[in-house]
């Protein structure tokens, strides 16, 4: 479903935004970084990506985060920074423009709310009752802006070919401003004088009652996105595409309270100690890209998975809403919102920051805490004075345009479909909640599910199937479970969990559940050898030293993975001579410990016999005098025991093809040298009982080594013969010196010893 605050038909970019992003570029080049190492989200990430130790165990869903509970549904329950599932308040909706977007919002002062759509530019009147009807239908698009004076007149600002229309209550309807502008994105009426921020030119303009206006501000900027007015009379205005937030003094004088390292200053709001809160979008979450669809929720909202082995447990879990930070560690890390508040003194603090979602709207409770509406699935976030953030609620439309308060009563509107509700101020009468569809990879045996506390009515039930999203051939929700019993779905790899939340009389209107956490057995798959290779004769692999575990972490039952330990090193490759090295990769989709077994027989036996068995390392060096010389087949098994239970533990085999092992010497024998003058003729004879003779090699008086051919030309036989000729320049004692290798590379040698007359 599409769903986007402004369309591309609307996209407020103008032909001067390319100077615009160079200017600002220039000057944030100039600005300094503040480069930031988020160990806390490594370590995280370095968590998710580590196979747990033992996994063939028990292991357990725990549904006890905000980021792993965001992952799931709500209707009518809050999502707390603590992970609780709370009810929420009462969401009602009151009207239903029928339209695709809401651009604006506002209230006379006898509570009437007045809302404006596109893109066929009507504007409705919507009463406290929620009795609406069309009020203004404009020739332009977009009713992009709107603000009431004291008398009850309407001001709609519209786009593009911006005009300010005056709607008297009573309907009547006359241009009030037609500045040469494209856009008209906010208005306030303050003092018999109504201010108008535009785009494409970002102004200012201030316009009498009688409809005379003055440029007040021309802010170089594209866009004038939000306006408001605090106790001394000075605008405070967002723009865009620099994200700053100015105070335009009555006479026009501009002053920069903050420089904002995201693009655009979409929403600024007031509080009673002069602090200004102000809700930034960068531009991948920027409307002014022009994007057509809502950014989907990130993979980093992860569902917490735990592996437990005995006594102990390894949780696994991440964030996707992160704590305060400073304004330059909001660039540098990419977020795609952040809410900042200005204090009276000028000091900035980055309140609240996302990265996966776009907010588009800020509200002060008379509480004091903030209301955040966003596009994430239409939901509704809480912020209190530190920056934790709340689920408050969940609309059924995608996205919250807009938030209203009118006295005591809370308005939010929302856009695809454009709809106005009404908040509170009593909590929802019931509340359900239906987490994501949980993956255990392989058909699961359910355990017990158990949370550890509760309030009110709860109910909390499980069904299970083996497709990703639930269908017919799902089971059905099971009855509702008290904590530790067992669960009734069936064995299956998929599970989802509902919670239903009432209030009881003991609980005093109020109903909540905490700490959900779900044990499975899932089935144990065999390991799987992947490759098995054979090294040539004479490479030893030796094992490379490590650093030494902690005892400590042996003991716990953890993955020394974990601490960045005992992770697989390649072994060392040496020369061994007559060695035979098997080495092979081996995986388990369980990510159980595997231990290694390897066993033999000849070629002429039927039965296999143990060589080597518990093996840790995938690699294993035959010793030259391990097995007299002969052919050989050997296998390797893997087995995933170590992390089960003998009835559960499966195992994989590879063999190897035939493999030769011969340690023995060729044996060379010389026939008696023929000597005639200077020249000597010696004829050598080399066998091998196993292989094949493959070189030879002959020095003269310890000379150097030379390749020498058999008498038939090829090294292709375990029997060659050699004639060796030789003539010596000198008379006297010589050694001729015949050397063998075999295919094993088996060395055998003769000498004979001649005299020249």
């Amino acid at each position: 479903m599409t769903n986007i605050f402004f369309s591309a038909l609307t996209r407020r970019v103008s032909g001067n935004d390319i100077g615009q992003s160079q200017r600002r570029g220039s000057r944030r080049g100039r600005r300094p970084r503040i480069l930031v190492t988020l160990l806390a989200v490594t370590a995280w990430v370095f968590l998710l990506s580590a196979p747990p130790i033992r996994a063939g165990g028990t292991q357990y869903w725990e549904l006890q985060t905000q980021s792993s509970l965001l992952r799931g549904e709500a209707q009518g329950v809050s999502i707390t920074r603590e992970g609780r599932l709370v009810l929420a308040p009462r969401v009602e909706q009151i009207f239903d423009t029928g339209q695709a977007f809401v651009w604006s919002v506002t209230s006379d002062h006898k509570g009437t709310l007045y809302v404006g759509t596109g893109h066929d530019g009507k504007l409705f009147q919507v009463d406290r009752r929620g009795t609406g009807r069309l009020f203004f239908d404009s020739e332009e698009l977009d009713v992009t802006a709107l603000a009431v004076d004291s008398e009850g007149n309407v001001y709609a600002g519209t786009s593009p070919n911006g005009k300010v229309y005056r709607l008297t209550p009573q309907g009547r309807q006359t241009i009030f401003f037609d500045p040469e502008d494209t856009y008209i994105w906010s208005l306030v009426y303050f003092r018999d004088q109504l201010y108008v921020g535009t785009g494409v030119k970002g102004r200012v303009y201030k316009v009498m009652k009688d409809g005379k206006a003055e440029l007040l501000a021309d802010t170089r900027e594209t866009n004038i996105m939000r306006m408001t007015v605090d106790v001394q009379g000075d605008l405070i205005v967002g723009t865009d595409p620099s994200g700053l937030i100015l105070r335009i003094t009555p006479t026009g004088k501009q002053f920069a309270l903050y420089d904002s390292p995201l693009r655009e200053i979409h929403d600024v709001i007031l509080s009673p100690d002069g602090s200004i809160y102000a809700v930034a979008l960068s531009d991948r979450g920027s409307p002014s890209t022009g994007s057509t669809s809502t950014p989907a929720p990130s993979s980093a909202q992860s569902s917490t998975v735990v592996s437990s082995t005995g006594s102990v447990t390894v949780t696994i879990t991440s964030t996707d809403l992160t704590p305060p930070l400073s304004s330059a560690d909001t660039e540098a890390q990419g977020f795609s919102s952040a809410v900042y508040r200005l204090d009276p003194s000028g000091s900035v603090e980055t309140l609240w920051t996302t990265n996966t979602f776009s907010a588009f709207s800020l509200l002060r409770r008379s509480e004091g805490d903030l209301l955040v509406g966003s596009n994430d699935k239409g939901r509704l976030y809480r912020l209190d004075a530190a920056g934790s953030a709340t689920v408050l609620t969940q609309f059924p439309e995608g996205q919250i345009s807009r938030l209203l308060r009118d006295g005591a009563t809370l308005y939010a509107i929302t856009s695809n479909l454009g709809k106005v509700f009404r908040l509170g101020p009593d909590l929802a009468p019931s509340g359900t909640y239906e987490s994501m569809v949980f993956d255990a990879r392989f058909p699961a045996q359910w355990g017990t599910i158990s949370w550890r506390a509760q309030a009110g009515l709860v109910e909390v039930q499980t069904r299970s199937g083996n497709t990703e999203t639930p269908d017919a051939s799902w089971s059905e929700w099971s009855a509702s479970y008290r904590s530790g019993e067992i669960i009734k779905s069936p064995t299956a790899r998929f599970i989802q969990v509902r919670v239903s939340l009432k209030p009881s009389p003991t609980s005093e209107g109020t109903a909540w559940i905490e700490g959900l956490r779900l044990a499975y057995l899932p089935q144990n798959v065999k390991p799987t050898i992947s490759s098995l290779e054979v090294l040539p004769p004479g490479v030893a692999l030796q094992e490379v030293p490590q650093q030494p575990l902690d005892p400590g972490i042996l003991s716990s039952g953890l993955d020394p993975a974990l601490f960045g330990l005992g992770g697989p090193v390649p072994p060392r490759k040496v020369y061994q001579r007559g060695a035979r090295s098997l080495q092979w990769t081996a995986t388990d989709p369980n990510g159980d410990q595997l231990i290694y077994s390897i066993s033999y027989r000849s070629v002429s036996d039927t039965e296999w016999k143990v060589l080597a068995a518990d093996l840790k390392e995938a690699y294993y060096t035959i010793d030259a005098d391990a097995l007299p010389d002969g052919l050989y087949v050997f296998k390797v098994s893997a087995s995933d025991s170590p992390s089960n239970p003998p009835d559960r533990a499966r195992t994989d085999e590879k063999t190897t093809n035939v493999i030769l092992i011969d340690n023995t010497s060729p044996l060379v024998r010389s026939s008696s040298p023929r000597v005639s003058g200077s020249q000597v003729e010696i004829e050598f004879t080399a066998e091998d009982a196993t292989s094949n003779i493959s070189r030879a090699e002959l020095s003269v008086d310890g000379g150097r080594w030379q390749l020498v051919f058999p008498t038939d030309g090829m090294t292709d036989s375990p029997t060659e013969r050699f004639t060796v000729t030789a003539t010596f320049a000198r008379s006297g004692e010589h050694t001729l010196t015949l050397r063998v290798s075999d295919s094993n590379m088996n060395v055998g040698w003769s000498k004979v010893t001649v005299r020249i007359p």
